[in-house]
């Protein structure tokens, strides 16, 4: 990492005025945020969108610089504490993908061990903080075939689908890929608190990024913005349950923006959590994804080193639904419109059978591994 350059950068990012699209602007004409500072004033006002009154405030800023030194010591002693590395948008190690968006971050804090390329072959996927068990079980089901694949699952560590998307890539034996976490603050604080051991698990085989400074607070804000990243880390975003006003639509609008590929797993259509997904695919927003195929069908000429033929051969077993025969067919239906157990009173009257045929019906599908059996006569699916 290039102190010298990291600190011109840092500086650049205290200035009132600028922000994140126009320091991109300057590294873009400059090169090098060193740059910046030998520039005169007619040359920056020079930079799409900054002007004479901006080009005015920077130069004056720029007078301070030698206060800086002291802070800036402070603030790479602490990194090095907390074994976060930071890494500036100038520098080759930046994530590719990350770099192409209108708005990248112009510094990442990050632990875990980055190496550069890791997330070249990479898929978001987010949804709701509380999800039904169908939404874990997608949740679950999509990370491990992708990380089985070589493909990392990006996440933003929240509650509900997210958390369920990092612990399938932690817990899944056949993995080769890791999976990383987007922040909302400081790369090192701990949010949701509950999530403290899939922290500690993730700064030893996964990564956790922010672009905000170190020990930064969760503000509300911070979440919404940070979606982008997770969207610009990768190659398509997996939305998995989410309301219309999910804030995993958030990170689909910008995935959308960012012209890269949004996908959606089509849930119940009486459940709440899936109103937003359902919508993104019915308003041609998203594909309707089932199974691996389905991804590769969109990213599969983007992925390096990833082939579905020997996915399929190889490392990712994807489950088929079994064959359903005789009435089997009718008693599945009568589940397919709700997330709830269903009880047998219910499943006779939906399927016109009666108890009798209905529970050695569903005695037949629970030994097919399609529905399981909970207290009180009740069923329900278990994919």
């Amino acid at each position: 990492m290039n102190l010298n350059e990291l600190k011109y950068l840092l500086y650049l990012t205290k200035i009132e005025g600028l922000g994140t699209v126009r320091i991109k602007r300057l590294i873009d004409k400059f090169g090098f945020a060193e740059n910046v500072f030998k520039a005169n004033a007619a040359e920056i006002a020079d930079v799409e969108n900054i002007g004479d009154k901006t080009a005015q405030q920077v130069i004056k800023a720029f007078d301070n610089f030698g206060e800086f030194n002291s802070e800036f010591d402070c603030y790479i002693n602490k990194a090095g504490e907390l074994n976060i590395n930071i890494l500036p948008i100038t520098s080759g190690e930046y994530p590719d993908l990350l770099k192409k968006i209108y708005d990248p971050p112009v510094i990442l804090y990050i632990k875990g061990k980055y190496e550069q390329g890791i997330l070249t072959n990479s898929v978001g996927i987010v949804g709701t903080r509380k999800p039904s068990d169908y939404g874990k079980k997608m949740a679950e089901k999509f990370s491990e075939e992708l990380s089985s694949a070589g493909i990392s699952v990006v996440s933003g560590f929240a509650r509900g689908i997210d958390t369920y998307s990092h612990r399938a890539v932690l817990n899944n034996k056949q993995a080769a890929a890791i999976t990383a976490a987007v922040f909302g603050c400081g790369v090192d604080v701990i949010y949701p608190p509950e999530n403290k051991k899939l922290y500690e698990e993730m700064t030893e085989r996964g990564l956790l990024i922010s672009e905000y400074e170190i020990s930064a607070f969760p503000d509300a804000a911070n979440f919404p913005k940070r979606n982008r990243i997770i969207s610009g880390l990768t190659l398509g975003t997996i939305v998995i349950e989410s309301d219309t006003d999910g804030g995993a639509l958030i990170t689909a609008r910008t995935a959308l923006d960012q012209s890269r590929e949004v996908f959606a797993v089509p849930g119940y259509i009486t459940s709440k959590v899936s109103r937003g997904t359902n919508a993104l695919i019915k308003n041609g927003q998203a594909k309707l994804i089932e199974n691996l195929e389905d991804i590769f069908a969109e990213i599969g000429n983007k992925l390096v080193g990833v082939k579905l033929s020997e996915v399929n051969g190889n490392s990712v077993k994807l489950k088929d639904m079994p064959e359903l025969v005789g009435n089997e067919k009718l008693v599945y239906d009568t589940f397919l419109m709700t997330i709830e157990p269903v009880h047998i009173d219910h499943i006779s009257e939906r399927s016109g059978l009666n108890i009798s045929d209905s529970l050695v019906t569903l005695l037949n599908l629970e030994f097919k591994g399609v529905i399981e059996q909970l207290p009180g006569k009740r069923f329900k699916l278990i994919n």
